[in-house]
């Protein structure tokens, strides 16, 4: 069997279909074993007929081989017809000649056999998808998770435009932002506009195969408080070590979905800003998802309610409690009360705001919001999702080998130890201590096959414009290394940039290292404005447009600042020791001042925007955090294990640390005498990690930039911002493993982040603690080791072992992610899907 295009040289040979012969006689075979009353000619033709239609399959198998782009002539432009044909023992022929449309996106093929003096011809459409017809596609049963924290100036959203958004599992969203209690009762408080609006989703067709819902939350007893509030949770709070018996929702925030790409939009940037108008409360009210999808008065029952057609998103009379609790422990929770459901297994386990669980109350809703034809869940057909294999892969390598370029082995390599990954900080306490070679590619200077860049200005070739392809298969950086974007000299014409059409594929890890513009420090101007770091964006604002992209990688993709420092073999031996098969750490994260110097301790919280890229990727990666923060990104968080975890890592055998009155340990502490030992755990005193406050430790021993930024204007910010513009596709790989490959549907890193390392084997027993604050644990007595034993809760019942309290911070990226459209011509990517159109013609 041939592969041809336009009747010329053999292109491709179908070899992933050698057997189809076999299929066309087996269904042979069958054939001749029915009863059929026909004369000779008439069963030739039935079999002709059969073998005709079978032969759709060759040429469907070679094109999903390709995802349906169609294969590149000599010139390297999309061919604009090609065909595939084989023969039979026994003289019959047959013929598939594909010709796609560049305008509908369709192919049609057309099957013509032949045997005797006999014809067949049928015909077939394919509708093909392109990369860039969905904002986000997810084929994956696992949820989306859209989650807003503390800050309440900074959204998280699905801003699609014309573009759809779909996934085969459910999304659950929430927010935690602060409502002053003005009241403890079940009349509800005024809602903070905007800054409760701030999670927003938009699109042309909005699917959630699995549903939607409000993140629950468990409602824990409230310790005793001047309020009514005991009284009020009683019936349904869990006292502290006990299970959970009801569930509330989560903290403070209300979703809005909307179709209106411009109300989407305005909103969002009120948010940011927080001003007051153009839009108002009354503005966006219907679009405001429930928190219950039937009606009543607060505390709405779940296990009560009629699914009848009503609903409640009433926000000014949501009931959001923020309290303490745990006893001595002193916990404390924000959670909304509004709506409360069971915690059980029968039949009366509804969530107050699932749409499946309340489908009347949801469609009500859905009618009301305007969103009829446009919001659907398990309501509309699944959506079929690509499954990619190594014939992917290996279709992919063959075109970067004729019209792009194929990274076998390291170019341009720099080393670094991928301390951030839990796999090798196992391997590391072995004694294996290889570390990586990563190729360093710079796209001004990295020549493409056969690339013409003419092509891209020529009108008459717009549409058979072929997605170029850059296939790694080592670990690589991809490099913006001027203010005006990527490629920005082989490029240098907008209308050249925006015909263009890159992918890059990468069977190991691939990591972006962005442009930051402004490079002044938030410890000396400013530190009020988060710095901002680009790829693909023109930082200069010369008006360089983005290069579309698309980045196909079974792993996470990882961000890099421009001040990345990798780590070498001689820092992991000097900072990372191993001691008895046991990583000993003397320095961590948050007091790095060998790589973190110029990087995390001098910025902070900072800006990651990402323009036109799409990425396609795992199933089972996680959807809310879609690229890997790779550095020092985030800061103190909400949880009590950060104290000791820090204090462990500011100490040094022999020595404790000193408190400066009226503040505990957890807080400061004097700067220790070893700060100037050889191999001290903190960084020196001209370190950024002081910012020049020589007199005390930094808060929480926290970097100061952090402490700075959140006085600044950003109290409560906990991460730093991913502002994305493209495409996310998740979808499944095969996990079928040819000899010599690696499994793709099994992404190789474990992502060792904020003390939560994979369990690898990081001790801090070598280091020690002292615990006396009166809240969260039990004292611990000044030179006490750091191991888990030594921290248990000051409740009994609630919490013993003190495994994160006692890990050190390798990698700090937890970021809100804000995902929006692309700009509205970013299109034409390549394709990915495609979907058989119901017809069939025939004519013999």
């Amino acid at each position: 069997m041939r592969f041809h295009y336009n009747g010329q040289s053999t292109l491709l040979f179908v070899t992933v279909l050698c057997a189809i012969g076999v299929v066309f006689v087996l269904n042979s075979a069958d054939i001749q074993k029915r009863n059929y009353e026909y004369k000779t000619k008439d069963h030739d033709q039935v079999l002709l007929n059969e073998v005709t239609t079978s032969a759709f399959a060759v040429m469907e198998s070679a094109l999903a081989r390709r995802l349906w782009e169609p294969p590149p002539d000599n010139n390297c432009l999309k061919s604009e017809s090609f065909s595939v044909e084989g023969k039979l023992d026994g003289g019959m022929t047959w013929n598939v000649t594909a010709k796609y449309n560049f305008t509908t996106k369709n192919y049609e093929l057309v099957s013509e056999g032949h045997y005797r003096d006999l014809k067949a011809v049928y015909i077939k459409r394919i509708k093909v998808l392109d990369v860039s017809d969905y904002l986000l596609f997810s084929g994956s049963d696992d949820p989306l998770t859209l989650r807003r924290l503390y800050n309440a100036n900074f959204p998280t959203a699905l801003i699609a435009r014309d573009r759809r958004i779909y996934t085969k599992g459910p999304i659950q969203f929430g927010g935690n932002i602060n409502r002053p209690n003005g009241m403890m009762d079940w009349n509800g408080s005024p809602s903070i506009w905007p800054g409760e609006y701030g999670t927003i989703i938009q699109g042309d067709r909005i699917q959630f195969g699995g549903g939607m819902q409000y993140i629950q939350y468990s409602v824990p007893k409230p310790n005793p408080h001047p309020s009514n509030i005991e009284t009020l949770l009683a019936p349904f709070a869990n006292a502290i070590g006990t299970p959970a018996t009801h569930h509330s929702q989560f903290g403070g925030g209300s979703t809005i979905i909307t179709r209106d790409f411009n109300k989407a939009m305005t909103l969002k940037q009120q948010v940011i800003d927080t001003t007051a108008g153009p839009l108002t409360k009354t503005s966006i009210r219907s679009e405001i998802y429930p928190i219950a999808l039937f009606g009543g008065t607060p505390p709405l029952k779940s296990w009560e309610a009629t699914d009848n057609g009503t609903y409640f998103n009433d926000v000014d009379r949501y009931s959001i409690f923020y309290y303490g609790w745990g006893g001595d422990n002193n916990f404390g929770v924000r959670l909304d009360a509004t709506c409360i459901s069971k915690v059980d297994a029968d039949a009366t386990k509804k969530v107050c705001s699932n749409s499946e669980h309340f489908p009347k109350g949801f469609k009500s809703w859905r009618r009301d919001a305007g969103l009829e034809g446009t919001l659907f869940t398990a309501d509309a057909e699944e959506i079929p999702s690509p499954k990619l294999n190594w014939d992917n892969m290996e279709a992919l390598e063959e075109d970067a080998r004729q019209c792009g370029r194929v990274i076998d082995s390291p170019t341009n390599p720099y080393t670094d130890c991928p301390i951030w990954d839990a796999s090798y900080l196992k391997r590391y306490a072995t004694g294996n201590t290889a570390c990586e070679q990563v190729s360093n590619i710079d796209l001004n200077t990295l020549t493409l096959n056969n690339f013409n860049v003419a092509q891209l200005t020529n009108a008459s070739l717009k549409e058979r414009l072929l997605r170029r392809v850059i296939y790694t298969k080592v670990p690589t950086e991809i490099r913006q290394t001027t203010a005006q974007g990527l490629m920005s000299g082989v490029l240098p014409t907008n209308p050249a940039r925006k015909n263009f059409s890159l992918w890059i594929i990468s069977e190991d890890t691939l990591a972006l290292r962005g442009y930051q513009q402004d490079t002044t420090s938030p410890l000396s101007s400013d530190p009020g404005r988060l710095r901002e770091i680009v790829f693909n964006s023109d930082a200069s604002g010369s008006g360089r447009e983005p290069i579309p992209m698309v980045m196909l990688s079974p792993e996470r993709v990882h961000l890099l600042s421009p001040q990345y420092v990798p780590a070498s073999p001689t820092y992991m031996s000097t900072y990372w020791p191993v001691v008895g098969g046991k990583i000993q750490p003397v320095l961590h994260n948050y007091t790095d001042y060998i790589r973190q110097e110029n990087d995390g301790f001098r910025y902070g919280y900072r800006t990651y925007k990402i323009d036109s890229v799409s990425l396609i990727t795992n199933a089972n990666t996680n959807t809310a955090t879609p690229f890997v923060l790779r550095g020092l990104w985030s800061g103190p968080d909400s949880s009590a294990h950060q104290y000791p975890s820090n204090m462990c890592m500011v100490s040094m055998a022999g020595y404790t640390l000193e408190e400066i009155p009226p503040h505990k340990l957890n807080v400061t502490a004097k700067i220790p005498t070893y700060v100037s030992n050889a191999n001290s755990p903190i960084p020196p005193l001209s370190s950024n990690y002081f910012n020049g406050d020589t007199s005390r430790m930094p808060r929480a021993y926290y970097p100061a930039v952090f402490d700075l930024q959140r006085a600044s204007g950003m109290a409560g910010r906990e991460e730093s911002d991913v502002v994305y513009s493209g495409i996310r596709m998740y979808t499944n790989f095969d996990s079928f493993v040819p000899s010599g490959k690696k499994d793709l549907n099994t992404p190789s890193r474990i992502l060792a982040d904020t003390r939560s390392n994979g369990g690898a084997p990081l001790s801090l027993e070598h280091k020690n603690v002292q615990w006396d604050t009166g809240y969260y644990y039990q004292d611990v007595p000044a030179g006490s080791a750091c191991i888990p034993s030594n921290f248990k809760s000051r409740e009994a019942g609630y919490y013993i072992g003190g495994v994160l309290e006692t890990q050190p911070s390798v990698n700090n990226g937890r970021y809100i992610f804000v995902h929006t459209d692309p700009p509205v011509d970013y299109r034409n990517l390549g394709s990915i899907i495609g979907v058989d159109q119901p017809i069939l013609e025939t004519r013999n």
